[in-house]
Parts: C-alpha cells; structure tokens; sequence
C-alpha cells in the first residue's frame, strides 16, 4: 500500500499533463483483496477522458502504468475508471451477452457479437464461462475481432 502516493500523485501528473486539472477530481485507493489499485477520476465532462468504447481511458491506464513501472520498478495492478464508466460499460456488456444467448436458444444457431477490445470480450467470456447452455469463442484479428456465442454441443 505504500505506493498509493505515488499512484496518485501519478494520476494527478497525467491529467494535470492532458490539460484536465481544473475540471477533475482524483480519488485513488488500494484494494488488497484483489491487489489492485483503483483510480476513479470525477468531471463534468467524462466523454473525453473515456474516447470511445473507453478506448482513451485504456490508453491513459496504460501509460500511467507505465510511467509507475519506470518509477517504482514494479508492475502494479491499477484499474482507472472516470465516472463509474467501467461498471455502466459492464452491465451494458452483460445485457448484451444476455441478448445473444437467448437470440442462440430461440434458435440453435450462433450469434456473433460486434467486434470489442480484448478487455471487453474477457468480460463477456467469463460472464457466459459458466452457462449450461451456451459456449463463447473469439473470432477475427485486431480491430475486427469479435466474440460468437454458440450452443453448446
């Protein structure tokens, strides 16, 4: 835990960097059950921070991680987040699986999801994981790649 300062003092350097500073408010904190440190930004105006499909927020958590690697010399698990935008993006994922599967069984035929970044096909990969019906699987390469839920044989 005694890299929380260093985690936030990181995270306050990167926004006040991107111009932010005056619209955002920084709260980070460490979570020792699952080792990870968790950044939550508040503004008023989130759509930038989080570009689309978060692809910015990712981008941000992946220099900050970065910039603490070089710093402390060890890799830290960090998860940033602006306006609970991960826990809203999560719940549409979900509702979005939940589409698919019952699409599969009122069917029988698979169904293939937009294409997502690989963190977002992980959430609907293990949300669905244990299904008794349905089975997931990725297709496609880079920007194209997408999930198909299929029924189970």
């Amino acid at each position: 835990m005694d890299h929380l300062k260093s985690v936030a003092g990181h995270a306050q350097s990167l926004i006040d960097q991107l111009g932010f500073q005056s619209s955002v408010t920084l709260q980070a904190k460490y979570d020792p059950d699952n080792d990870l440190y968790q950044v939550l930004y508040q503004t008023d105006n989130p759509s930038l921070l989080i570009g689309y499909h978060g692809e910015n927020l990712s981008a941000m958590q992946l220099v900050l991680s970065q910039h603490l690697r070089a710093s402390t010399s060890e890799w830290l698990n960090l998860s940033l987040n602006v306006n609970d935008y991960r826990e809203r993006r999560q719940f549409t994922l979900h509702s979005l699986a939940d589409t698919a599967v019952s699409r599969v069984l009122a069917t029988g035929q698979p169904h293939s999801l937009p294409p997502m970044p690989a963190s977002e096909r992980r959430i609907i990969h293990l949300y669905l994981a244990d299904h008794p019906r349905v089975v997931t699987a990725s297709q496609g390469v880079g920007k194209s790649r997408s999930i198909i839920v299929s029924p189970k044989s």
